[in-house]
Order: structure tokens, then C-alpha cells, then sequence
């Protein structure tokens, strides 16, 4: 089994919607995940309670969980995801403790690149590599924050995740395939 954590200490940057997104996928490659939700607000829960309502459930189930709770590890999942909370230090350290794996999504925009920063100083023990939401091509933000990355030696997907209103639309949905979303964008 294989944990990651989703993790930015700042809201909105992606954390939920990667989480959701990257566990369909997995599912759509014939692995058991699991989704655990960490953050309070409960974002990942509703989701998959508005896709269920919807009669078009989530391929995973979704998990509440609270910082003893999130060392207990679903039975028989190959994937566990752990979509984390912003701002919660206890939290996010109970999550990063539990993780194999840390992605911390962020969009090339001020605060979220400087909450990028310092979640990865809290990442001590763990190989973490960044994920680029939200972006457009071919802006300064997004070379800058290409070009910090990379000069700071920090691993970055290779895949950027553009600013699309599907991926917007989505939300309490099962998501497409990702080809499906780009035909439709």
C-alpha cells in the first residue's frame, strides 16, 4: 500500500480537487483506493456525497478522519490519498507522519507559492514534489514559479494543471477520463 498526502498549508490551492481527481484515476487503472479526509471542512466528503445523491458514486470511498485516526490504514487499498487540511499543524503533521509521499499543489500566485514554500520546509523525511494548478501558459507568474522550482532543486510534475471550467464543473461529480475534459474545454 502506498500513501500520499495532498497537502498545502493554504487553502484553495488544489488540494481536494487533485485528490479526487488523482484517486478516479487510479481506479480507472484497476487499484483499490481510498481518499481520507482530513480537512475539517470536509470537502472531499461532500463531494462524494453530492456524486452519491447524484447516482453516480465516486469508484473509492471517501473517509473522515481526525489526526488519531488517520494512521489506520483502509483494508485492502493499494492507494490511500489523504487529502490534508490547510493551516492545522497538528494535522498536517499527523498526515505527513502517515505518508509514504507528499504532493503539495499550489497555483503560480503569490501567497499560494509562499505556502508552497513553507510546506515544503515542513516536509523533512518524505520525497514531495510539486504540483502547478490553476495556471495559464505562457505567463510570468508561471515561468517564475518554473524557474524558482527549479533552481531550488525541487521536484515539479511534469503535467501542469491548467485553469479549465471543467475541472471547476466537476466538483460533486464522478470526474471523466482526462482526455473527455480536455475535448470538452
Amino acid at each position: 500500500m502506498t500513501t500520499i498526502a495532498i497537502c498545502n498549508n493554504k487553502g484553495g490551492t488544489g488540494k481536494t480537487t487533485s485528490t479526487i481527481m488523482l484517486a478516479t484515476y487510479f481506479s480507472t487503472l484497476g487499484k483499490n483506493v481510498a481518499v481520507l479526509d482530513a480537512d475539517p471542512q470536509g470537502s472531499a466528503t461532500d463531494w462524494s456525497l453530492l456524486a452519491a445523491e447524484a447516482n453516480n458514486p465516486l469508484p473509492f470511498p471517501v473517509t473522515p478522519v481526525n489526526k488519531r485516526s488517520i494512521s489506520i490504514s483502509p483494508t485492502g487499498a493499494d492507494i490511500v490519498l489523504i487529502d490534508c487540511p490547510p493551516g492545522d499543524p497538528a494535522l498536517i503533521d499527523a498526515a505527513l507522519r502517515t505518508a509514504d509521499a507528499v504532493i503539495v499543489p499550489t497555483s503560480p500566485s503569490g501567497i499560494e507559492v509562499a505556502r508552497m514554500w513553507e510546506t515544503l520546509e515542513i516536509i523533512t523525511d518524505k520525497p514531495a514534489a510539486v504540483l502547478i494548478t490553476s495556471a495559464q501558459l505562457n505567463t510570468t507568474t508561471l515561468e517564475d514559479l518554473l524557474n524558482a522550482l527549479d533552481e531550488a532543486g525541487v521536484p515539479t510534475f511534469s503535467n501542469i494543471i491548467l485553469a479549465r471550467q471543467a475541472i471547476k464543473r466537476a466538483w460533486g461529480t464522478t470526474p471523466l477520463p482526462m482526455a473527455r475534459i480536455r475535448r470538452r474545454c
